[in-house]
């Protein structure tokens, strides 16, 4: 059976958020196709040196067990990718 988006919120919902709530941390869906869950970390964990293990060990882990046939994509921060290209132009220069 083929997970739903409504599983897939009802699981982030019981086990993931209550846990990044507990961090001042959040959780957004950005999109759902094809068995493939692109998700985001916002508030403190968005930018936490712990974002990659967190993802790995709750977020991936909850949710790849409780709702079948789903794999779990993190997003590519768009903030942290502008800081690393103006360092990178900086470095360039000098």
């Amino acid at each position: 059976m083929e997970a739903t988006l409504k599983d897939i919120e009802m699981a982030i919902e019981t086990k993931v958020r209550p846990y990044l709530n507990k961090h001042q941390g959040d959780i957004t869906i950005v999109d759902y196709q094809n068995h493939c869950l692109t998700i985001g970390l916002t508030g403190a964990c968005k930018g936490c040196p712990s974002a990659q293990s967190t993802m790995e060990d709750v977020v991936k882990t909850a949710l790849e067990g409780l709702v079948e046939d789903v794999k779990v994509a993190d997003t590519i921060d768009e903030e942290l990718l502008d800081l690393a290209r103006s360092i990178l132009k900086k470095k360039k220069k000098l």
